[in-house]
């Protein structure tokens, strides 16, 4: 079967400023390309300064992509929806997920989940997810979210605006975006929430927790450079709104009376967008208080002193190794603390 007759799977990758990543990220991409699967990448270059396109231009160049295929287009320079519409609009194949320019896919995730929306018998589900990692900007683990997770079917949760996990582990039925109208510039730097909760208004959703993007920290990400208040207000507006619809009513953006965001100024009090050295720390004194539980004391360690690295001026690490190292052995009753994700 030729490559142009295989089941094909479109992964859209906006991208700005991300020369340091998007080598990685884009041969991640067209590694999952395999003889029964045909991938194609929508790479949209929305105002690069810093030659991201030629970096991957490079990947392109460096070997064949067998099954694969990548074009870079000049984005709208009109925010990240806008920029993530004209991948979309690129996108030919029969299924559509997104891959940020800074991110991964772990090997073999388009064909698993490929495989389950081609199942006849997965024909009311519009969209399969799972779980994701997070890393650090060098790509070490910092977490494993929905790792105690079990499969299951997460419609009714996305309905009623519970957002169980990231956009990036969605494969859905490229269908379904066009007939919701792509990503809503409203939503800037978390259209993604507010994407996903709208699919589940389409159809069926499934979750397998296995891992299906690797999601990475660092100070240049849209995460950390939007004003927090901005970020949460947008995120609870797109719960909202969810809650909105599941009342069979059209939401407040649709209805064109939804309140105007707060201004994206992190000079105000309370302004300063999220410190990814906090977050990696909190994450890391998470796991190393999982590992406690679990009766490893030496990986509890190791993760204690990780999360001095991440913060090595900030007192919250030293505190935490300091208890690992003063309490006795556990036996799985330790109630771990509760850290931040995404």
């Amino acid at each position: 079967m030729s490559a142009s007759t295989l089941p094909s799977v479109s992964v859209a990758m906006p991208m700005r400023n991300a020369a340091a990543f998007v080598a990685e990220s884009v041969r991640s991409v067209l590694s999952q390309a395999t003889p029964t699967y045909a991938v194609q990448l929508v790479v949209v270059d929305d105002g690069s300064s810093d030659g991201s396109a030629d970096v991957v231009r490079a990947v392109l160049d460096e070997q064949t992509w067998p099954n694969a295929t990548c074009e870079i287009l000049t984005g709208p320079c009109n925010g990240i929806a806008a920029a993530l519409n004209a991948a979309f609009a690129a996108c030919t194949g029969t299924y559509l997920a997104r891959c940020d320019s800074d991110d991964l896919f772990p090997p073999g995730r388009l064909a698993r989940h490929a495989a389950f929306l081609e199942d006849p018998a997965n024909a009311e589900f519009v969209a399969v997810c799972g779980g994701f990692d997070t890393v650090d900007p060098k790509g070490a683990l910092v977490s494993r979210l929905h790792e105690d997770c079990e499969s299951e079917d997460i419609t009714d949760k996305l309905r009623r605006g519970d957002t169980p996990t990231h956009f990036g582990t969605f494969l859905v039925r490229r269908t379904v975006v066009e007939a919701l109208g792509g990503a809503r510039d409203y939503f800037a730097g978390t259209e993604d929430v507010d994407l996903q909760l709208r699919i589940g208004t389409i159809g069926r959703v499934w979750f397998e927790p296995d891992t299906a993007y690797i999601y990475r920290l660092h100070h240049a990400s849209s995460t950390h450079t939007q004003a927090s208040p901005v970020r949460e207000f947008l995120t609870e507006q797109a719960r909202k709104f969810a809650r909105q619809r599941a009342e069979g009513k059209p939401d407040d953006l649709a209805r064109g009376v939804a309140e105007a965001p707060p201004t994206d100024d992190a000079t105000t009090p309370g302004g300063k967008p999220m410190d990814v050295g906090e977050q990696i720390q909190g994450m890391l004194i998470g796991r190393s208080w999982k590992a406690v539980a679990a009766g490893q004391r030496s990986e509890s360690f190791r993760l204690g002193w990780a999360a001095i690295k991440a913060r090595p001026i900030h007192p919250a690490g030293y505190t935490n190794l300091l208890k690992l190292l003063i309490l006795p052995t556990l036996r799985h009753k330790t109630t771990a603390p509760i850290s931040s994700s995404r």
